[in-house]
């Protein structure tokens, strides 16, 4: 790994915290003829999705093999407006990138009104305000997405090693990437309760991460969800007699410096992903995972519109919470599911381990949903079945099956998950046995904290890695003491929701487990026998070191 200077990590943290630091990446020789940067691309970047057909691709389409091993690479550019620029690869080939959406589409696209808090009927019905003009800037320097700002895309073809978008170079997918940097949860909370001060780089520390962890020169970024927080605006609402006020001194005001955009909206989004984390965007391949922030009701309008690794589809943008419970399966036609707020689980493979990328966005952490579960079931099952029986899969999903939580007995693991893949949601399961050993290891997000989670019985569990540490407010008091910052324990009991009624549960022993609640990231490093996992802080100082094996399966950390 590349070494860092942690002075000149701090020196950087100090420069550009809140703010966009530039990448120094050279053109190659391939961009002579596009060596103007284009001024009109806000954001650019290379994204991993679902396998393609030749079929597909022809009809300029993509994404309808979920199953294959070869993931369709998306380039993707937010533009403010103007022609969508010229994609070019490293032998010389360029194309134009075609136009995804445009901001006029957007403009009345329903919204969540109440949602988290969000002000009744308040909610911004719009992706984009068509009432906003350029050129305009946030008094923090942050541009204002117009009806002209879009989304352009192409689709990579494979076999090369670097492309770039507008004269800046950007990597392309590696067989065996040495460095994979996990992050996870890394929007600017606004709901009432712990919202943060975006605009203050100790509060909302994404900006500073994000250029931190684009020195570390990674081969690819993961992200296991939770891009937007700002379902709410920052007025803290009455409580008894106590009026309600602004959470920061002008922060609902948009002439004033501290002013937070809010709800699922264009801006919002370029303030909670794009402006603080274009370093980083620009860095790598980027794996990106669908998460109950962005779920129908929520954040979907971005999700769908900026993110989705499929093509676009206006009437999933515009999905409400819960729809779709009447739909088919995606995989085998069958058994109601929530079509709206899932998506078939694809292949990223990562040297030796695959990444098994699955949609838990709608899963409901302290319930089971049966149907849901079916259609978590049927979708994994047909995924591992395809896979050799030697093969490793890592499970890379936002909410994690297994976690810690205040009460050592407990768990905040997702219960409808834990359903799932312990055997009983449907029959012939690849689970029927507990977690097959194709997949060593859980990797997830959505608890505000590093932790892991070790099973005595590895033949029925998976280990669980939590990197949700990205930005948004920690989670110090999911600890099992409730109180302290990091918290280790071992040979405790642990309660797994198997069967339909929460209140019936099964009972194992958590062999170790381990949380920490500070900013930060994991990096991964490939081994003869698994992975090391670096995990650091915001003043880039190396807080703990993992050692995750594949066979047989096993996390070990210390500080």
């Amino acid at each position: 790994m590349r070494t860092l200077n942690r002075l000149a990590l701090a020196a950087l943290a100090a420069t550009c915290a809140g703010m966009y630091c530039a990448t120094a990446y050279a053109d190659d020789d391939a961009d002579r003829g596009h060596r103007r940067r284009a001024d009109n691309i806000v954001a650019r970047w290379i994204q991993l999705g679902p396998g393609s057909s030749a079929a597909a691709l022809a009809a300029g389409s993509y994404g309808d093999q979920p199953s294959s091993k070869t993931p369709t690479v998306i380039a993707r550019a937010v533009i403010s407006g103007g022609a969508c620029p010229v994609l070019t690869v490293n032998d010389g080939r360029s194309m134009t990138m075609k136009l995804r959406f445009t901001g006029g589409q957007l403009t009345d696209t329903p919204g969540t009104a109440g949602f988290n808090n969000a002000p009744t009927g308040g909610y911004p019905q719009y992706f984009v305000n068509a009432a906003a003009t350029a050129p305009g800037t946030f008094p923090d320097g942050t541009a204002k997405a117009t009806t002209d700002w879009g989304v352009c895309e192409a689709i990579v073809p494979h076999g090369h090693e670097a492309a770039s978008i507008g004269g800046v170079r950007l990597k392309l997918p590696v067989a065996n990437p040495r460095r994979i940097l996990v992050i996870a949860d890394t929007g600017c909370r606004m709901a009432k309760a712990n919202q943060q001060n975006c605009h203050d780089p100790a509060g909302f520390p994404f900006a500073s991460l994000a250029n931190f962890e684009a020195l570390f020169e990674p081969d690819l970024v993961v992200h296991i969800g939770d891009y937007f927080y700002r379902d709410t605006n920052c007025i803290v609402p009455a409580a008894g007699s106590v009026p309600a006020h602004e959470f920061v001194a002008g922060c609902s005001d948009p002439a004033n410096a501290n002013y937070e955009t809010w709800g699922d909206t264009f801006d919002s989004w370029n303030a909670d992903l794009f402006y603080p984390g274009k370093t980083l965007l620009a860095a790598a391949p980027w794996v990106m995972t669908h998460a109950n922030h962005e779920s129908c009701g929520r954040g979907a309008r971005g999700w769908y519109a900026l993110l989705d690794p499929l093509p676009f589809d206006a009437n999933k943008v515009k999905c409400a919470g819960g729809t779709g419970s009447v739909a088919s399966n995606p995989v085998t036609g069958t058994t109601p599911v929530y079509s709206a707020d899932f998506e078939p689980t694809y292949i990223v493979p990562a040297g030796s381990v695959n990444l098994l990328v699955h949609d838990s966005s709608f899963a409901n952490d302290g319930a089971v949903d049966v149907n849901m579960a079916k259609n978590y079931d049927y979708d994994m099952t047909a995924l591992l079945n395809s896979l050799p029986a030697n093969s490793y899969n890592a499970i890379v999903t936002h909410k994690p099956v297994f976690g810690l939580v205040k009460g050592a007995t407990n768990n905040a693991g997702d219960f409808t998950e834990q359903f799932a893949f312990s055997g009983n949601a449907t029959a012939n399961s690849a689970f029927s046995g507990g977690v097959p050993y194709k997949v060593p290891l859980f990797l997830s997000g959505h608890i505000h904290q590093f932790e892991y989670v070790n099973f005595k019985d590895f033949t029925h569990y998976a280990p669980q890695l939590i990197v949700g540490i990205g930005g948004d407010n920690l989670d110090p008091t999911a600890n099992p003491d409730g109180v302290t910052t990091t918290y280790g324990y071992q040979n405790q009991d642990f309660t797994v929701h198997n069967s339909a009624t929460t209140g019936s549960t099964t009972t194992t022993s958590v062999a170790r487990a381990f949380s920490r609640a500070e900013f930060g990231f994991a990096l991964l490093e490939p081994r003869k026998t698994g992975f090391v996992a670096d995990v650091y802080d915001i003043n880039a100082k190396k807080v703990g070191r993992c050692t995750i094996k594949l066979n047989p399966r096993d996390i070990q950390c210390w500080e």
